[in-house]
Order: C-alpha cells, then sequence, then structure tokens
C-alpha cells in the first residue's frame, strides 16, 4: 500500500515480510495492556506507540523488547512481526511493526519520554503524535483490532 505522511514524505507499508528495498533499522511496537492501548508520551510528538532504532548489533526483536521497556517500563513475553513500512525521506528508511503480549509494566524512571499512557480508545486528536495520525496506521490497527 502506497500513502503520504502528515509531512508529505511517500510511504509504502508492507504486510509481507522480505518487500521492502531498505534494511529495517527501526521499531514500533503495537500492544495492549488490559485491554487498554499501551501508548507513551513523547515529549514533542505527543501520544504514540513506543519504538525507535536498533543500536548496532541488536536484533529488531531485541530493539522492540529495549525500546518498549524505556519507553513504557513494559515488559513483553512475546514478539509478532506484523508489517514494515518505508519512509522515503532524503535518508529512506524502513520501520518493522510488531504486536506484543505485555506481561507487566514496571514502575521506572524513564529517560526518553514521559512514560505510560494507557488508553481504552484510539481517538487520534491533536494530543496523538502525527505518526499515529497518517494512512498507514489506520491500515495498521484494522490489522490488530
Amino acid at each position: 500500500m502506497e500513502y503520504k505522511d502528515l509531512n508529505g514524505y511517500p510511504c509504502r507499508l508492507f504486510f509481507e515480510q522480505g518487500q521492502s528495498q531498505f534494511e529495517s533499522k527501526h521499531v514500533l511496537i503495537i500492544a495492549k495492556w488490559q485491554g487498554d492501548w499501551l501508548l507513551t508520551k513523547h515529549r514533542e510528538r505527543g501520544l504514540e506507540f513506543p519504538g525507535g532504532k536498533a543500536e548496532t548489533g541488536e536484533t529488531l526483536e531485541q530493539a522492540a523488547r529495549r525500546e518498549l521497556y524505556e519507553e513504557t517500563g513494559a515488559k513483553a513475553e512475546q514478539f509478532e512481526w506484523l508489517a514494515e513500512y518505508t519512509v522515503h525521506t532524503d535518508a529512506p528508511f524502513c520501520k518493522t511493526v510488531y504486536t506484543a503480549v505485555i506481561t507487566e509494566i514496571d514502575d521506572v524512571v524513564r529517560m526518553e519520554t514521559d512514560g505510560p499512557v494507557l488508553v481504552s480508545q484510539l481517538d487520534m486528536d491533536e494530543r496523538y503524535s502525527f505518526l499515529m495520525r497518517d494512512k498507514g496506521m489506520e491500515e495498521l490497527l484494522k490489522k490488530v483490532n
């Protein structure tokens, strides 16, 4: 599926592995905790699913596990590959999307975000990051609902 993100960049969303022409080095984790969506509050962008960039020597699943914990304090017992999407900026990149089964949320000091936010319904208003409000996210959420 092709679409433009809210910054106007062309994007491609893939629901089959190996379809992107770029190696994925970023992760996004879509998960629920006790029936509520698990988001994080990014200090500049607003509410969004946790995620980030893999560090050197780290697998994408290891990155997903680390980013999930660093941004929300959540621990997961399993991650499942859902999709990949590419964003065609001046330096194009690919992000792998996982779903996760959350087992607990620790009350930890977070450095990167303002911590976990649990919501029963995703309203996608101005409180949400632009990353949450594009056509790609709409299609991803159809797959997990």
